[in-house]
């Protein structure tokens, strides 16, 4: 996947933007009024034409009630634009403690031909980045197209997907497919399309599987259900249920899936434990036409165990500083000073303290940061120690998207950020 609807941030968009056009750039950007996101959709008809008329008017429908869209107009015609999608992610941390935080998925980032490696994106990117900063939301998140579009605004990995394959057997009692013995026919799951009813018990499984299983992840409720059954169904797909044969009928995995020709399995959510009985059940599922007729396999994304492939996916970067600092905690008290630098939000960068406990964490920004290497114990004084103490450490000198990195698991931090609870596992499967 890369742009547009299905979780596509960049394709035909600006490459290549140098650090002049990340720090500067003369446009005036412009968060758009409800009655003018039907501009939105002209721009991206332009843009991302294999995005299909059904999806579309699932997004017109959905998302534009609750997004923000961001864009510049020239000439009264909108030539750029970003969509900032909401989203509460859950933040569990490795210990007892657990978060629910406001986020923004950025997709649909377009601009016409004409107007490309002006800086405009810089531009969006920094406006709507800088509105979540303002209410205190602590990071932002996207599926970029390529790697490089993004690095140079701070962007960086956090989520590798999990990906591969399926096998496609016959339908069960064909006998075709059962030569594995991995899954008897009296013990084999049932597979059936999810409803509106069954809402409540997907809320409440993805829930429990994700909370077990990973340290962020999207936050899954009634509404999220509901726009997720709208959308997998405006491509000509839907929402399995995989559930244990018997009485009882125990979830044991969710499937999204859309397409016909071939399908597309956009998740298999499930404990890793069940996997190889899900995989076996969903390949007799979706491999029940004639074998003559079926292909051989159908491509998977997003499984929450496991597969042939594992590749990056989720970018994401600090929002406000605050808040995402105060998102960790760590094994032991601990304080923490940072001299942190952020080409794109320049608000965020400065002096801060950091102290951290096994409870949570505070972080306060004592000053401004001077672009230079500076000394905790210069600051001293400004909060009621003594100027120049030698018991003050030295301040870390980070950026922000290295701190971002370091804290949400991607890379190893070093020295005193090693005490750091970070975020180990991610799980983020969002097309839009």
């Amino acid at each position: 996947m890369e742009n547009g609807g299905r979780g596509r941030t960049a394709g035909k968009t600006e490459r290549g933007e140098n650090r002049r056009n990340v720090r500067k750039g003369p446009w005036q950007v412009r968060l758009l009024a409800e009655s003018e996101k039907a501009a939105c959709r002209e721009l991206w008809e332009n843009i991302f034409a294999e995005d299909s008329k059904g999806f579309l008017d699932y997004y017109d429908e959905w998302k534009y009630r609750e997004n923000e869209c961001f864009g510049i107009f020239e000439k009264g015609r909108l030539v750029s634009m970003a969509q900032f999608n909401p989203y509460e992610m859950q933040i569990k941390g490795s210990g007892p403690l657990s978060r629910t935080v406001e986020s923004r998925y950025v997709i649909a980032v377009a601009t016409e031909e004409e107007y490309r490696h002006r800086g405009m994106m810089a531009a969006i990117l920094r406006e709507g980045i800088g509105r979540m900063r303002e209410k205190g939301m602590p990071f932002v998140f996207l599926m970029p197209a390529a790697e490089a579009i993004y690095h140079p605004f701070g962007f960086r990995y956090f989520y590798e997907g999990n990906s591969g394959n399926l096998a496609l057997g016959g339908a069960a009692g064909t006998g075709d497919g059962e030569k594995s013995g991995r899954v008897g026919a009296d013990r084999e799951p049932s597979v059936c399309p999810a409803v509106a009813s069954d809402i409540p018990e997907l809320v409440a499984f993805a829930e429990d599987v994700q909370a077990e299983l990973f340290d962020c992840y999207t936050r899954r409720d009634r509404h999220y259900y509901e726009m997720l059954l709208a959308e997998l169904a405006s491509e000509g797909g839907g929402l399995l249920l995989v559930t244990e044969s018997g009485t009882d009928g125990k979830l044991l995995a969710t499937v999204p899936y859309w397409g016909t020709d071939p399908v597309e399995i956009r998740e298999i959510l499930c404990r890793p434990q069940e996997s190889e009985r899900v995989l076996f059940t969903l390949g007799r599922w979706f491999g029940s036409a004639p074998p003559g007729k079926r292909p051989e396999r159908a491509s998977v994304a997003g499984a929450s165990f496991s597969m042939e492939e594992k590749k990056p996916v989720i970018m994401g970067r600090i929002a406000d500083a605050v808040s995402f600092l105060e998102l960790f905690s760590a094994e032991r008290p601990v304080e923490v000073f940072l001299d942190l630098v952020d080409d794109l939000m320049e608000e965020n960068g400065g002096i801060y303290r950091w102290r951290l406990s096994p409870e949570g964490s505070r972080a306060e920004r004592l000053a401004p940061s001077d672009g230079e290497a500076l000394r905790a114990a210069e600051l001293a004084g400004g909060y009621g120690g003594a100027a120049g103490a030698s018991s003050v450490p030295e301040a870390i000198r980070t950026t922000a998207a290295e701190l971002f990195s370091f804290l949400m698991g991607w890379s190893e931090p070093e020295g005193v950020l090693r005490e750091v609870r970070t975020c180990r596992k991610s799980y983020i499967n969002e097309i839009v």
